[in-house]
């Protein structure tokens, strides 16, 4: 008995400060609850996605989604656009998408827009997912890189990893969508957006953006992370805009771009080799070459287009060798329009990827201008009569140069820069000291010096015997 009641007067003075601690700690939960519960207060993040699947969409996109992260979004809505990409960065946007404690909805948009291959994936990885009308989603069966078909039991084994992807992304929607899902893939079907809300793909489809925020407002959308529910109305708006270097990547997938890198990188580089020394020409060249195959890395292309294009090349090159009078630039430049025709025009090309014919005669008129003036030049060289011995030196006589060392009085003399040349030089009898950087002038040629002296002094000197 005792016992007890010491237990109770130990316990007891506790029980009005542990009531206070309670009611403390769920006023302060219930207020941090409010906090968070007030999504019209947490911004709605905008991205847009218009042109192929690349690893540069893939670092724009994780960063999109970090920027949510980091403002505390209540969504981030994607605008999508695309034919299609590669298989290893739509895997990851689409791990990055499902792993985002922010709501991801895609929204393909506008109006004749597309979400191809690849696309079809990002689409069905969206928490929501929306068309606007006149849009289609599908044709999501693996190729190659270049637009090849893949070998038969690489294609077999891709398809079928793909198509139990586009199921299990599919799943939550039904047995309709993941039917529809799994033959985008193994049969190339594509849908309208009216064909895609009716086996459930997508949640609908809406004109525009005020639409979209109209749709989303008050839906409840679960992740991994937790439950949302959204409060779009008033919800203040951050669009994330890709970087320069995103951008200029972003371009590279355009086969007009990609031909003029290809065909000014390869002139650059041959006006390196035909006149060697600098180092400008050769250095961009080079980078427009890398441009241009990493843009062709991204496009469906032809090789034999490619080989085409390289015989084009060595005509002009034939032509300034040979002087044939313009009848391989001629050829060349029919050989290399057909060529760029041929390169990227395939099959598989979708029409974003797709070469303007008038472009490609373009730049084949421009290839051929350029080995005209190059010709010119060649024929302007010959035509200048070579100079030997004495009466090359001669003509020496009354240039200007400047000299590259100190050149003092007597035999030693010194070293000047004369018409990209250096000669050795002494001064002329009478003739102060030269500085190097002064500009010279040469007063007569002897043996093999140059007789020289400051172009600023004036009267007769004597040369030295």
């Amino acid at each position: 008995m005792s016992q007890r009641m010491h237990q109770w007067t130990f316990e007891r003075p506790r029980a009005p400060a542990l009531g206070l601690m309670l009611a403390l700690g769920l006023w302060l939960l219930v207020g941090c609850q409010g906090q968070v519960a007030a999504p019209e207060s947490r911004p709605i993040v905008w991205a847009e996605v218009d042109g192929p699947i690349t690893a540069t969409t893939r670092d724009y996109l994780t960063r999109v989604l970090n920027t949510a992260r980091r403002h505390h979004a209540q969504v981030a809505i994607v605008r999508l656009n695309t034919p299609g990409g590669t298989l290893d960065a739509t895997e990851i946007i689409i791990q990055r998408m499902r792993a985002s404690p922010v709501p991801v909805v895609v929204y393909v948009t506008p109006e004749g827009a597309m979400a191809g291959s690849a696309g079809a994936l990002i689409v069905l990885a969206g928490h929501r997912a929306y068309m606007a009308p006149a849009t289609v989603i599908g044709a999501a069966t693996p190729i190659g890189v270049s637009g090849q078909d893949l070998d038969p039991t690489l294609k077999a084994k891709t398809t079928n990893i793909l198509a139990a992807l586009a199921r299990a992304l599919a799943e939550p929607r039904g047995l309709q969508a993941q039917a529809a899902a799994a033959r985008m893939v193994t049969e190339a079907h594509a849908l309208t957006a009216a064909e895609a809300l009716e086996v459930g793909l997508i949640d609908g489809i809406l004109p525009d953006e005020a639409a979209l925020l109209r749709e989303l407002d008050g839906q409840t959308i679960a992740t991994q992370h937790a439950t949302v529910t959204l409060r779009t109305e008033r919800a203040p708006q951050i669009t994330v805009k890709p970087l320069l270097v995103e951008r200029v990547l972003a371009l590279l997938t355009n086969p007009n771009l990609v031909l003029l890198l290809l065909s000014v990188g390869v002139q650059l580089i041959l006006i390196e080799l035909s006149s060697p020394g600098g180092w400008f020409a050769g250095f961009l060249g080079s980078l427009f070459l890398i441009l241009a195959i990493y843009g062709l890395g991204f496009l469906p292309v032809n090789w034999t287009g490619l080989l085409l294009l390289g015989l084009a090349f060595v005509l002009f090159v034939l032509e300034v060798k040979k002087a044939a009078h313009g009848l391989m630039a001629l050829a060349g430049a029919g050989t290399f329009v057909f060529g760029a025709l041929l390169l990227f025009n395939t099959p598989l090309a979708l029409p974003g990827q797709r070469l303007t014919w008038w472009w490609a005669l373009a730049v084949g008129l421009v290839m051929a201008g350029l080995t005209g003036a190059a010709m010119r030049l060649v024929w302007r060289a010959r035509e200048v009569p070579v100079l030997t011995g004495a009466q090359a030196t001669a003509r020496l006589v009354g240039r200007t140069g400047w000299a590259r060392t100190d050149i003092q009085p007597g035999l030693r003399g010194g070293t000047v820069y004369l018409q990209g040349e250096l000669w050795s030089a002494r001064l002329a009898r009478g003739a102060r000291p030269i500085r190097a950087g002064e500009p010279v002038r040469v007063v007569a040629v002897q043996g093999m010096y140059l007789i020289v002296r400051p172009v600023d002094e004036r009267g007769k000197f004597e040369v030295r015997g």
